[in-house]
């Protein structure tokens, strides 16, 4: 670290993956209308061009958060930024629908490798105390992406072949991270493990106070960092545990309804309100609802325990898609009031949503892992976030088209229970601890002195 770097800026392009994450997500929202104006496109396609996109990020988030453990997490973050680039100019000069699907899942490969890497860099490079708050940055982040690829979609609206735009404009984030990544340190945990113990220290002071940089960097040296694991040490009784805990966090904050309104809100919502336009305009008013729950959320993650939030948001999150269920069919009666009350308990959704299972989930699977399998067990949950992407984004069109969405909702509300009760019995509680500490308890765990789903002390 020959140059001072603000901390600032340090965490703002360590976070800015995340709106690579979210500005992708969000577009195909706006953009599928017009492929299929293009191309006229069933629902199976619909769901193929969509889930193109995880299929790639399933890949991304193993390989990747795996290599990071070898090469570091910067020089991972710099090649994303790379394939993310090369998959939105495919997708912007597709000459055919194969030849989209496969953009769209070299696009899926740098998404995913973000999804893993940013929440385990922002894990490692925040101070204890306030890591809730800089790693929650990732997901405020990823609403902020949304929101810009949602008003990109009302902008090209009406343009000829306005899609290939929409898809295009992902090179504009794609361009700044690559940038941002050149002020970038390297993890001083990953820094620690390759041996580069005073470069790791340098790191810190750029960070922390000098008391503060001290003392952490004392932490982490006495700690076993040991090399990187193998996939067969996921099993081990230490970390099984918190193998089990991301890989159901992951999962369940996808089937818990979310990335249904997030990738096809803009369909839902014209049905509801008799018009394309409407169904647009609606779900930029549900952006913008996403980022200022997220901006409340950064202020007050820290103050509340992880699975209060995760309980909580479960049944919020519950009671409103219980509620769109049985209002819907009024509304596409074209009754005034459930119309606009389809659209409230969405927005109240999207508020419980954003506090809990969409911010914590990732700074908790920032927190979760020992550090030689943190790279690892980071892109294994992540696989497992982007499987159920999948299965919502191929699915769902074809599900709203046989079954209805008050059915479908129904059963999303019937999964939140399911993660209140995850939350409740299997994820333990990591506030306020560092990554040691929390590394001590899975190790007092796995040795029986601790058990069940005591606090990390």
């Amino acid at each position: 670290m020959k140059k001072k770097v603000s901390p600032t800026l340090i965490y703002f392009f360590g976070a800015f993956g995340g709106f690579m994450f979210g500005y992708d997500i969000g577009i195909i929202n706006g953009a599928l209308p017009g492929i299929s104006a293009t191309w006229h496109i069933n629902s199976w396609l619909e769901g193929f061009i969509t889930s193109g996109l995880f299929v790639g990020a399933m890949v991304g988030a193993s390989l990747m958060a795996s290599l990071a453990d070898h090469f570091g997490r910067r020089k991972m973050i710099m090649w994303s930024a790379i394939v993310f680039g090369i998959g939105a100019l495919g997708s912007a000069f597709s000459s055919n629908i194969s030849f989209l699907i496969i953009s769209r899942i070299i696009l899926g490969v740098a998404v995913g490798g973000a999804s893993a890497l940013v929440p385990m860099y922002m894990g490692e490079i925040s101070p204890a105390e306030t890591r809730g708050k800089i790693s929650g940055l990732n997901q405020l982040m990823i609403t902020v992406g949304m929101l810009s690829a949602y008003g990109v979609n009302y902008a090209f609206l009406h343009v000829f072949e306005g899609w290939r735009w929409m898809l295009g404009g992902a090179m504009v984030p794609a361009v700044v991270l690559l940038l941002g990544t050149l002020v970038l340190p390297e993890s001083p945990r990953f820094l620690v493990k390759i041996g580069k113990n005073e470069l790791a220290r340098k790191v810190l002071q750029s960070l922390r106070s000098p008391e503060e940089a001290q003392s952490e960097y004392d932490e982490i040296v006495n700690s076993k960092h040991s090399n990187s694991g193998s996939f067969k040490d996921l099993f081990a009784k230490q970390a099984l545990p918190a193998i089990i805990a991301g890989c159901g966090l992951t999962l369940l904050q996808q089937l818990q309804g979310a990335n249904t309104i997030f990738y096809y809100s803009s369909q839902i919502l014209a049905k509801v309100f008799g018009s394309a336009i409407g169904g647009v305009v609606s779900t930029v008013g549900i952006g913008v609802v996403f980022v200022l729950a997220t901006i409340v959320t950064l202020l007050i993650v820290d103050k509340f325990k992880r699975r209060t939030l995760f309980m909580s948001g479960s049944i919020g999150m519950g009671t409103c898609l219980l509620l769109v269920g049985l209002i819907y069919p009024a509304a596409r009666a074209n009754h005034a009031w459930a119309t606009w009350a389809v659209f409230f308990f969405i927005c109240v959704y999207v508020i419980f949503y954003a506090y809990s299972w969409a911010a914590v989930t990732w700074i908790v699977v920032g927190e979760l892992f020992p550090s030689n399998i943190r790279g690892l067990a980071t892109g294994i949950a992540s696989t497992v976030n982007w499987f159920g992407n999948i299965l919502v984004a191929l699915f769902f069109p074809v599900l709203l088209e046989k079954i209805g969405l008050s059915i479908i909702f129904f059963g999303f509300a019937g999964i939140c229970i399911i993660g209140f009760l995850f939350a409740k019995y299997v994820l333990y509680e990591t506030k306020g601890k560092s990554l040691e500490e929390i590394e001590t308890y899975l190790y007092n765990r796995s040795i029986g002195k601790i058990s069940g789903l005591k606090k990390v002390e």
